[in-house]
């Protein structure tokens, strides 16, 4: 008897575990992966950057803010060092194909909250 008055209580017990709850995740961000030779960057902290997803898609531009945020190689850079950095890749033809942009929005105000280069 209290063998399976335990069995009936080690049951229900993991029935009521967390682990059945219902959970809704928000996707916070969404993002482009484009070669550098696609995208045209922003040329002051509210701009915008200006790109063709694919090659029979629309030219897309999405706006930039003081809040965005820029990287090089996962290092935190200002948006005239990342630039800078464009600027020199773009002088070589192997630096447009194989360097990429990734750019992070706001799904919901279109606006980008991060713009990455990786060369």
């Amino acid at each position: 008897m209290i063998r399976v008055t335990i069995i009936a209580l080690a049951l229900a017990a993991g029935t009521l575990s967390p682990a059945w709850a219902y959970r809704v995740l928000e996707q916070l961000e969404q993002a482009y992966e484009l070669q550098l030779g696609q995208v045209r960057l922003p040329d002051g902290t509210t701009g915008t950057v200006v790109f063709t997803p694919c090659n029979t898609c629309r030219t897309m531009s999405l706006r930039v803010t003081e809040e965005t945020s820029y990287s090089v190689n996962r290092s935190p850079v200002d948006l005239p060092t990342l630039r800078q950095q464009a600027d020199s890749l773009r002088a070589t033809v192997d630096g447009q194909t194989r360097a990429a942009v990734y750019i992070f929005y706001d799904p919901a105000s279109l606006r980008v909250t991060r713009l990455t280069l990786s060369p």
